[in-house]
């Protein structure tokens, strides 16, 4: 008998190593659906199709390893667009396959016909319609291949049902690269540019190192942080959409207007630093920019140096060049430079203590995180949206285990992203932290919780407004002309137990980590829904306005 292209293109995954799916069912996928039956691969149905990316986006950015999202066509593949723009911001390696009309009716008015590719390309790194059932491995293989090579990104493939119901040849063809494809695999810079980079570092007074999102996390920081051990040249993550106001920098946001030169290594000179202007940076600070999209390279900026390679390569080269000259003496050195970075990145404002420990009501965000804390120290992976509480979480919480919401500067991915951790990391418990704002995006994935078994815990910091747009109207415009931010003080808690979960409420903070134990103890999807006083998020930028009416949660 033969195999059909659905049959083909599932075999492929489960080769290539997918486990799970993450996806929602409608017509045009259904042929996949059937080909999954009696194979080593889960399917996780969400009850969202924006939910199943952001659980794709989570598990890619966890394990390094491609997450797969599956949808139906039209609005269904609609529904994802945003999710995708989150996983393209962040860079996280993940495959988007959505179910089309049949290719022989494209054209005619198909049901749920539009142009998925068109509308998948600015938020992806590639999109392309498949069209040849033999040719399916080769692009499944080519899309999980391109979602991690150079920055990794989101692919999307649209699937026509024609092309997954008809019957692979016997002979199956290998596929030929497709032609609007990227390559992003860029090779070795040569030993003189490599020298000519570490004698800038090295001959820099205050020399730093800025991480974009991809570097920043799993063997990628790793690599950095060598580079900085073997050079004494701090180095910062930046994955916040706050940038260089990012709570979690502590006071070391500071030191960036010290920096002499920058070495941005798969970060763009964008937004998120203001551009390289002052008085962020200093008036002559220079810029060597490395990634390996030539798109994200802006030469000719004046003191900015742009190479097209592979961050991490790059970053190697230059560990084993400064491992070579470890021996000499580095021209004024850096290690004071570094430790001061170091020391301020640690430090809080003195009247934080008293926050941590506070008994107040409404409880403070900090008093949340001092309750939860311990759990992390303890090994928890620690999930966190954006928002005034989200960042408060951000700023307030250490994890070796750290999924946030990324430089897209969106909320509401967060509980499937938890789902996502738990999946990755099942036996480590898992903190969702979010407002009740955000906690309505995706609430009903609790029920995707239920049915799989995963039991996060949503940390709901309950101011009952959006506080995030509070806090900028009250900026731009004055606390008189605050418009369209409250919400209801709800009993999201409850919701989640009629579900068939655990919720609790929590005013008085005495009661916030005998709830978190009880959650974790009944190993039962939870909502601990958390009382919390209506703050503006941290900020410790002594220096310039940040008073700009952006949506950077």
């Amino acid at each position: 008998m033969s195999k059909t292209g659905a049959e083909l293109l599932m075999e492929s995954m489960i080769s290539a190593g997918v486990k799970h799916i993450f996806t929602l069912s409608g017509n045009q996928i259904l042929s996949l659906y059937d080909a999954s039956i009696g194979r080593e691969v889960d399917l996780i149905h969400t009850r969202h199709e924006a939910a199943a990316v952001h659980m794709a986006d989570g598990w890619g950015r966890l394990t390094e390893q491609p997450g797969v999202a599956l949808l139906t066509a039209g609005p269904g593949h609609c529904n994802a667009i945003s999710a995708l723009y989150v996983a393209l911001m962040a860079e996280s390696p993940m495959v988007l396959l959505s179910g089309h009309c049949p290719h022989a009716q494209i054209g005619s008015g198909a049901f749920q016909e539009m142009d998925q590719v068109a509308a998948a390309k600015p938020v992806t790194k590639a999109a392309w319609l498949v069209e040849d059932p033999d040719h399916l491995d080769q692009d499944i293989a080519d899309a999980l291949s391109l979602a991690c090579d150079g920055c990794p990104g989101p692919v999307h493939l649209s699937l026509p049902t024609d092309v997954l119901d008809a019957p692979v040849s016997p002979r199956c063809l290998q596929g030929t690269d497709k032609t609007d494809k990227d390559d992003t695999s860029i090779g070795v810079v040569p030993t003189s540019d490599v020298d000519d980079i570490l004698h800038q570092l090295t001959a820099a007074k205050c020399p730093l190192i800025l991480a974009g999102p991809a570097m920043g996390r799993s063997f990628r920081w790793t690599e950095v942080k060598r580079l900085s051990e073997a050079t004494g040249i701090p180095a910062l993550p930046m994955e916040s959409p706050r940038g260089i106001n990012d709570p979690w920098m502590h006071q070391a946001t500071n030191c960036l207007s010290k920096a002499d030169l920058v070495l941005l290594v798969g970060k763009k000179l964008d937004f998120s630093l203001r551009f390289g202007q002052p008085p962020f940076f200093s008036e002559g600070c220079r810029f060597i920019q490395i990634d390996a999209d030539a798109s994200q390279l802006r030469p000719g900026k004046p003191g900015l140096l742009t190479i097209q390679a592979e961050p991490t390569r790059i970053v190697r080269q230059l560990t084993a060049a400064a491992q070579v000259l470890e021996r000499l003496p580095r021209e004024g050195g850096h290690d004071s430079w570094r430790a001061e970075v170091v020391a301020a990145q640690k430090v809080t404002p003195s009247e934080w203590e008293g926050l941590r420990g506070s008994a107040g009501q409404p409880i403070h965000p900090l008093r949340v995180c001092e309750a939860l804390q311990p759990f992390l120290d303890g090994g928890a992976v620690f999930v966190s949206d954006g928002g005034e509480f989200g960042q408060w979480v951000q700023t307030g919480l250490e994890a070796q285990h750290r999924l946030i919401n990324g430089p897209s500067g969106s909320i509401g991915s967060s509980i499937p992203m938890g789902l996502a951790a738990k999946l990755a990391h099942p036996q480590l418990p898992v903190f969702v932290c979010l407002g009740d704002g955000t906690f309505g995006y995706h609430a009903m994935e609790f029920d995707t919780a239920l049915r799989y078994n995963l039991p996060i815990v949503a940390i709901v910091g309950n101011d009952a407004r959006w506080n995030a747009e509070h806090q900028l109207q009250i900026q731009n415009y004055g606390e008189a002309r605050t418009v369209g931010c409250e919400l209801l003080p709800s009993r999201y808690d409850k919701m989640i137990e009629a579900l068939g979960g655990h919720g609790e409420f929590v005013q008085h903070p005495d009661d916030l980590t005998p709830a978190v134990e009880r959650a974790l103890a009944l190993r039962l999807p939870a909502c601990i829904n958390i009382a919390i006083e209506s703050v503006s998020a941290p900020t410790f930028r002594l220096s310039g306005s940040f008073n700009e009416p952006m949506k950077v949660d």
